[in-house]
Order: C-alpha cells, then structure tokens, then sequence
C-alpha cells in the first residue's frame, strides 16, 4: 500500500507540474459543455424547401407562400422543370420539394380533388417524416382556408381535400441505417487520420528523435510527408473496407461515382492529416496531443451534421459548422452513397476541403520548421 500512495502521488505532482495538460482536461470539457448543449438539437426546423410551380394560379402562389411564412421550412430555389428540381434534391441544396402541377386550382374549383406532389430528401429518417407530415398539414390548412373563402363556390364533397403525393427519395423505407452508416465511415477516417498522425510524431518528441530527424538534409515539407502518408494510406485502406462492408452487410449503396468518392477522401485527408502534425508540433507529449485533438474531434463530429442536421442548428452555430472540414467531407460521403451526387454537385464541397487542407498542411509545415530552428538554434 505505501508503494501504491507513493505511485500516485508522484502522478498527482506530475500532473501538477503539466499545467497544459490541467487546462485540457479541465476547461476544456466545460467549454465544450457550454456550447454543445445550446448547439444541438433536434427540433424540426429551418428545413430547406425549393418549389415547381406549374399551374401559376392564386391557390398554388397562397399554398407555396405558406411553406415560406412557416416557423419549420425556408424557401430554398424555383425550379425552372421537373428535372431542375430533382437535381437540387440530389445536390442536397433542398430538403423538401413542392411541386404544384398544372390545373391544381381548376380541379379545385370543379369540384375534383387537386393533386400536389412531396419530393423528400429521405436520408434522414427522423426529419424526413416528420417533415413530410408537416408539409401535409400545410397544404390541408390552405386548402381548408381557400374552401372557405370561395363561399360555396367549391362543392362540399371537395372541399378542403388535396390528394398529397409524398415520395422518400433516396431512402424510400426511411431506414436510420443508411443515415447512420455513412456517418461512421466518416468518423473511422477522421479518427485513424488526425489521431494517429499526431501520436506518431510526439512519440518521436518524447524519445528525442525529433531533433535529429530535423537537423537531416530533410525538409519541413519532406518529414510532413513522410509522417503522413503512411496513416494517409492506412486511411484510404479503412474507407474501402467499410464501404464495402457496409455495402456487403448493411445495404448502405453506392448510386456516385466512387472516383468523386476517392476525390473527396483525398481533399478531406489532406485536412485531418495536416491538423494532427499541427497537433503534434505544438505539443509536449502523447497525452497533450491525444486530448488536443480529440477535443475538436468531439467539435468536429458534433457539429458535421452526423447526428443532427446542420440547418437545426443556431445561427452562430451554422457559422462554426462552416470551418468543420468533417461537415463537407459528410455532405460529400452521404451525397455519393445515398443520393448519386456527381461531381458538379459537390464542386462547393471538394473545393473548400481543398483550401482547408492546403491551409492545413502549410500550417504543420510552417510549425516543423520552426522546430527545426529552435533545435538548430
């Protein structure tokens, strides 16, 4: 027993001593606390609506006007066709689409019941229903109202009656898994990526191995490299393998390319691999770098739209959620597998990746030479 106090006491003094590390653990938790709890949520809200408007008449212009005035939904773009409007669903620019054939009005004045047509983003279950229900309910309340307001004009046998066409894109079954799955792919990549890479270059810190490696003909940019290709191909092995298994064993398809696929990986690689050398460099040791980086793993994956959507979240959260590399390679994971998004479609999303990763990897760069200097020094 006395051992075991002597043990921990030396431990407590050590973690004493390490104040970086007391920071980490401490505050941090707190900080994240703080901000998750009023971040997230899963209330149906600010759900993007774009719109097909083919009768052009009073009754298509009050009940589209109505998804606008909504607390749920956000008017999102007018298609100009049927084809346009599909594309912005598989582009993922619009949750929900409404379109409203020609002759809606007149069936409604003749007397038969008016068709209107629900297109819905499937690949989250939980607010695709919910949001289809709430869609219905809108399209009843403007009919109810517009019965009412022809004063007898309409026939009572169609009064207030719309015959809603509701079709799940994507996801017809509203299966969670195929919403979930794509997600944990994600988070496999980030993990192995950024946690691993920033392990393996303060482990050389910690043996002292660091500074020798950098006083060699070797360049900055060379032992980023290096360092990072290694777990980059480690990474890009871990996606094949659970995007076949989930293909294999969960029915989680594959409707994209798998080239835009590989394209995404490699701009999202370039990201995380850049952070954990950044990580790395400007830590003492394995505990200080594991909790740096696992703290904006938990940010990261939080605010990605893995398990609530980006467009529920508050204003200045949604603005967070826009220097999270996870959210865009998400949109692009989900976007190939579920929707056969192309590479038109996620053009935005493969473009800022790239700029992060760049910004990423300069970083790191930037951080070993100045290593170099000061061990030079």
């Amino acid at each position: 027993m006395r051992a075991l106090r002597c043990l921990v006491r030396k431990e407590f003094r050590q973690l004493r001593r390490d104040t970086a590390l007391l920071r980490v653990v401490f505050a941090l938790p707190i900080f994240q606390l703080l901000v998750l709890s009023y971040a997230l949520n899963n209330d149906l809200r600010n759900v993007r609506v774009a719109t097909l408007d083919e009768d052009r008449t009073a009754l298509s212009r009050t009940v589209l006007d109505a998804f606008a005035a909504s607390d749920v939904f956000v008017p999102g773009p007018a298609a100009r066709d049927g084809d346009e409007l599909e594309a912005l669903l598989r582009a993922g620019a619009c949750d929900l689409a409404v379109r409203v054939p020609a002759g809606f009005e007149r069936d409604a004045l003749a007397g038969r019941v008016p068709s209107l047509g629900l297109d819905v983003d499937g690949t989250n279950s939980s607010l695709a229903g919910r949001g289809a229900g709430y869609a219905g309910a809108i399209v009843m309340r403007e009919a109810e109202r517009f019965a009412a307001a022809q004063a007898g004009a309409v026939p009572p046998a169609s009064a207030s009656r719309v015959a809603t066409v509701v079709r799940f894109l994507y996801n017809p079954e509203l299966e969670s898994r195929l919403f979930m799955v794509p997600g944990v792919i994600v988070m496999l990549v980030t993990i192995v990526s950024a946690l691993a890479t920033g392990m393996a270059v303060v482990r050389e810190k910690e043996l002292g191995t660091l500074d020798q490696v950098l006083v060699t003909p070797l360049t900055p940019l060379q032992y980023a490299v290096g360092k990072a290709l290694p777990f980059g191909l480690i990474a890009l092995v871990d996606l094949a393998l659970a995007t076949a298994f989930a293909r294999l064993w969960f029915h989680v398809p594959m409707l994209g390319s798998p080239w835009v696929l590989l394209l995404g990986v490699s701009a999202y690689l370039l990201t995380t691999l850049g952070l954990g050398l950044l990580a790395s460099a400007v830590s003492n040791t394995q505990q200080q770098a594991m909790f740096t980086v696992w703290f904006f793993l938990v940010f990261a994956i939080m605010l990605s739209g893995f398990f609530f959507p980006v467009d529920n979240m508050p204003e200045w959260a949604r603005w967070l959620t826009r220097i999270n590399p996870m959210r865009y390679f998400m949109d692009i994971v989900r976007g190939v597998l579920l929707r056969g998004a192309g590479l038109a479609d996620l053009r935005g999303e493969l473009l800022t990746l790239l700029g992060m990763g760049v910004a990423a990897f300069g970083g790191a760069v930037l951080a070993f030479r100045r290593e170099g200097a000061a061990g030079g020094g």
